[in-house]
């Protein structure tokens, strides 16, 4: 009979997870820490547990999101919600703004991890919050001039680090929302108001418990 090799103990959830990279509201992220029921740590990240909901939280890049996944029972069948941050590619979002993702493709490496050009989200209507179509790359640091010049010329809105593999995991729409913290530009990378980002974050948030009602 085979086995996996990393076959790690499954953390029983509740139906409702929500994927949370970081909180740059460090009061906000003190009131997720005080209102949870239970703290489980996993390899360096945090599980809390609500009555209604899970927040998964504190983890880098989608290596480390998905080895975390391992760890909870039966998560392709949970209701799964994102929100991380995403460098914008728009020129007209030139300030921290939330994004309803509706499709992301694959860049860099992640070209290998599935033949789709691309994968679709759950883009239902929330309201005040533009849709948006975005690239995911592993390392937006190793990129250039002309990689930018290519990436311009298919109408993206911005580029992350873990939509698409975790979207080709996950094999099913999540509702996705990205805070944009920059602007990706030919000569560089142009960080946006570090208190507008906060705000942004701990709304796209609340909106995210508002879905899962």
């Amino acid at each position: 009979m085979n086995s996996h090799f990393f076959n790690p103990e499954k953390t029983k959830i509740s139906q409702n997870l929500i994927l949370l990279p970081f909180m740059p509201d460090r009061k906000y992220l003190k009131m997720i820490e005080e209102r949870s029921v239970r703290r489980k740590h996993i390899l360096g990240s945090v599980l809390y547990s609500y009555r209604d909901y899970d927040v998964l939280y504190g983890f880098l890049g989608y290596s480390n999101l998905l080895t975390l996944l391992e760890f909870i029972l039966e998560v392709r069948e949970k209701n799964i919600f994102f929100i991380g941050t995403a460098g914008s590619l728009n020129n007209l979002l030139d300030k921290p703004e939330i994004l309803n993702v509706e499709r992301v493709y694959p860049g860099s490496i992640f070209t290998f991890f599935s033949s789709d050009k691309y994968l679709d989200l759950d883009n239902s209507v929330i309201s005040g919050v533009n849709r948006g179509k975005g690239i995911s790359i592993d390392l937006i640091q190793r990129e250039d001039s002309q990689w930018y010049s290519e990436i311009k010329k298919r109408d993206l809105d911005f580029v992350e680090m873990e939509l698409y593999p975790l979207r080709w995991y996950l094999k099913k729409k999540f509702r996705a929302l990205v805070v944009l913290s920059d602007q990706i530009t030919e000569s560089g990378i142009r960080t946006f108001n570090k208190n507008k980002i906060k705000e942004e974050f701990a709304r796209g948030f609340e909106m995210i418990k508002l879905e899962m009602k």
